[in-house]
């Protein structure tokens, strides 16, 4: 179950609980806010912890840049950076693993010049490539389905899924996202298609997109392809950029 504080609500990365181990766990303040955490610390004369600053990101990295970090473990790979418009290339990359799909970039080509930043728009890992795409509400940042793995069920794959191929449910690919109603459907070989009822913006191979009952989890599988852009489908309404109101915080 989410926990009663929605913004700091931890169930989303408990998606992979096996249900055989549940009764064996208890969230002592799953029913509480973060404040009446802080203040019963001070009460029990534990300021020093009601004090304590959050860990923000992934705090074993620390204050460095994350590609720093990702380089001490994955050698660096030289490619270009193009234009998903042009093809034009405006500048190199160390490595597509030290970047992700909706981060803000800098052309290093000097001779490219325009009023609006650019954001990864697409990875490409055969030919070394990344695409950006001029502005934060570009078509090809935003997809409307995506494709996942196999899913893991907490309890079991819900009924109407497994008698019809389809079931509506809430869904997150991020923690501090408010859930979001989908329509997932059951492929052959049991990988799942997630129909968005609105236009999302980077949505990642490899995240997890996690399922919920209105506060039940219910499990969560791996996306592995992100579905076709919008840019591909040559869309041409104006588009807002979805953590605009997904974002809880």
């Amino acid at each position: 179950m989410r926990g009663h504080d929605l913004i700091k609500d931890q169930s989303f990365f408990l998606c992979h609980l096996k249900n055989s181990v549940l009764p064996f766990i208890e969230f002592p303040v799953g029913n509480m806010m973060k404040s009446d955490v802080k203040r019963l610390a001070n009460e029990m004369n534990l300021e020093r912890i009601a004090r304590k600053h959050e860990s923000m990101g992934l705090c074993f990295v620390g204050k460095r840049k994350f590609s720093r970090f990702i380089s001490q473990f994955i050698p660096d790979n030289i490619g270009y950076i193009k234009l998903i418009e042009t093809n034009e290339i405006i500048g190199k990359h160390c490595g597509i693993h030290c970047y992700t799909m909706g981060q803000r970039i800098t052309p290093i080509n000097k001779h490219y010049t325009s009023s609006k930043p650019l954001f990864i728009a697409k990875k490409d890992p055969i030919e070394n490539i990344i695409y950006a795409a001029p502005g934060t509400n570009h078509p090809a940042l935003f997809t409307k389905s995506f494709h996942t793995d196999i899913p893991y069920w907490i309890n079991e794959m819900p009924l109407l899924l497994k008698e019809t191929g389809q079931y509506q449910c809430d869904f997150r690919f991020q923690h501090k996202h408010r859930p979001l109603s989908v329509i997932i459907s059951l492929l052959n070989n049991n990988t799942l298609q997630v129909s968005l009822p609105i236009p999302i913006r980077s949505i990642c191979p490899g995240q997890y997109a996690v399922f919920y009952d209105e506060n039940e989890v219910l499990g969560a599988a791996r996306i592995i392809d992100s579905g076709i852009s919008l840019y591909d489908l040559k869309w041409t309404e104006p588009l807002i950029n979805s953590d605009l109101f997904l974002n809880m915080c």
